[in-house]
């Protein structure tokens, strides 16, 4: 039951990347915090009467609309004895704002960041900005044991220091291809098993009405939502994979043969009238979302847990309404498709070198993580859920207060436990569903997750393993080179393979080869990652 709330938060974070409302729900005459102005540097302090204080910066994925002094903060500085100063930042625009405060020299006391993986924050960490925190890792253990020992390994640098916490996810994050049963059974079309299937399915939608209208064949909100249909290409989207010449070299994604049929086929898709066009012109999660709760789009793939809400908000208008889940698709190739495993990290965070009471921070993430964890995790009591026979039942979004909503909590998530992240909960999602009336189909949602997880197809690139070359020139020879073909080769429907492999080959000469020469020579490890 502890895991479901944080995985749903991590789901939350992924649909973000495709977008999210910005709805306004505060009432007050302050002004969201995102606004204001004045310094976010250093303001850490604490006394032996006084609460910690200290500042802190994250981006945030939900609407910008936290306000300061709300209930849930107030509640939150009384019972965890601690005064933030937070600033929250749109996480679209939170990469830019972040190099101009780093520049500035005014690093507040606390703030996220993408990692030593990111040669920004790599950098930022080896100039002396943030604080070395193993120390504090010995001290607070409970901090130490939210995160898995392979990840402070892969996170520990040559001079065996740690500067960063982590952000834990499930590794298998999944999109998963729902369909209109009941309109597949009206033109007595069975459920897809292979990729051609699929292909069938969505042209004969193109072609016939469906009471009287035409419809979306497919709605996705983004190109990475195809990573798992991806996998039936035998292609880890975006991730590096052994070359099929040299099982001992890894290769990037746009080299990799698999990832090139793939994009070949997401073409294909959209050259025949097939997928939403608003896929490239427009990605947004919501509104793809809602194109299928509104009975528009016969197949939509959305994050795994969607599923419970999308049926429950479907039936609402169309009460006969029967969305099924397709199974793991056999590719073209003979493939059997699976998930695109990640790596169990989404971001994270670094306590400045000039924090004035990194003890006061840790204890705060160590109430955090025990006396404060269903706070964190589920809200308040009564505001947020409701106890039933020992079991936590989050209240529906209309009844819960908008001081309460997750605008309000979100600037204050810090560390999520991988106990809570990394693996799907589902006994709490049982009773999650039985409380949105679905439950009838918890039983197909589990061992359609279960088909999908049964095989990985990871990134065998350890990104924390840096190349000098691409940490120099790897983002300017990419975005000269790669970044137009790659983002438009699905819309542009002149465009073939072979002027595909021609800004492959302009890449690696202007420094791509040496790159990959460097990751391989760097990463003696190239064995298959599982972060199961």
């Amino acid at each position: 039951m502890k895991k479901f709330a944080a995985t749903l938060a991590a789901a939350m974070f992924l649909v973000s990347a495709v977008g999210c409302s910005n709805g306004n729900t505060s009432t007050g005459e302050q002004k969201p915090n995102n606004q204001a102005t004045g310094e976010v540097g250093n303001t850490s302090g604490t006394n032996s009467d006084g609460p910690t204080k200290f500042s802190y910066l994250r981006p945030i994925w939900g609407p910008a609309t936290y306000q300061k002094g709300g209930a849930f903060e107030k509640e939150l500085f009384e019972k965890a004895n601690v005064e933030i100063n937070v600033q929250i930042v749109p996480v679209s625009d939170y990469d830019t704002k972040i190099k101009t405060i780093v520049a500035s020299g005014s690093i507040p006391d606390v703030m996220w960041g993408s990692g030593p993986a990111d040669a920004f924050f790599r950098e930022t960490q080896e100039q002396g900005a943030f604080l070395p925190i193993n120390e504090y890792l010995d001290k607070y253990p409970k901090v130490k044991e939210a995160v898995p020992q392979k990840l402070w390994d892969m996170l520990t640098d040559k001079e065996g220091n740690i500067y960063f916490l982590p952000n834990t996810l499930n590794p298998h994050v999944a999109f998963l291809t729902y369909y209109r049963q009941d309109w597949f059974e009206q033109l007595n079309i069975p459920e897809p098993k292979t990729i051609d299937e699929l292909v069938a399915a969505l042209q004969k939608f193109k072609d016939t009405p469906i009471g009287g209208q035409k419809k979306i064949p497919l709605t996705v909100s983004d190109n990475w939502t195809f990573k798992e249909i991806a996998t039936s290409f035998g292609a880890s989207l975006n991730g590096w994979q052994p070359s099929k010449d040299d099982p001992n070299k890894l290769v990037p994604s746009y080299m990799a043969e698999e990832q090139q049929a793939f994009f070949e086929w997401e073409q294909s898709l959209s050259k025949n009238g097939l997928v939403d066009p608003d896929l490239i012109v427009s990605p947004n999660a919501s509104k793809s979302e809602d194109k299928f709760k509104a009975g528009s789009a016969a197949v939509l793939i959305s994050h795994y847990n969607n599923y419970p809400t999308i049926v429950n908000e479907l039936r609402k208008t169309e009460p006969n309404a029967k969305v099924g889940i397709i199974s793991p698709l056999e590719g073209p190739t003979g493939i059997k498709g699976g998930i695109r495993s990640l790596l169990p990290i989404d971001r994270g965070f670094y306590i400045s070198a000039k924090a004035k009471d990194p003890d006061g921070i840790f204890r705060y993430l160590e109430w955090e993580l025990t006396e404060g964890h269903n706070m964190m995790k589920y809200g308040v009591e009564g505001k947020n859920y409701e106890v039933k026979d020992g079991k936590i039942y989050p209240f529906p979004e209309d009844k819960i207060p908008d001081e309460y909503k997750r605008p309000q909590m979100e600037p204050f998530w810090t560390l999520t436990p991988f106990s809570d992240s990394g693996s799907v909960d589902w006994e709490y999602n049982k009773d999650w569903m039985e409380s949105l009336g679905v439950s009838e189909l918890y039983d197909l949602y589990k061992s359609k997750y279960e088909e999908y997880t049964a095989i990985e197809y990871p990134d065998y690139r350890n990104p924390f393993i840096p190349s000098e070359t691409d940490s120099k020139i790897g983002a300017k020879i990419y975005e000269d080179n790669l970044n137009s073909i790659v983002k438009g080769f699905v819309i542009n429907h002149k465009q073939t393979l072979v002027d595909w492999n021609k800004q492959v080959e302009a890449w690696l000469n202007a420094g791509g080869s040496q790159i990959i020469d460097e990751v391989n020579a760097n990463q003696t490890d190239k064995s298959k990652p599982s972060y199961k």
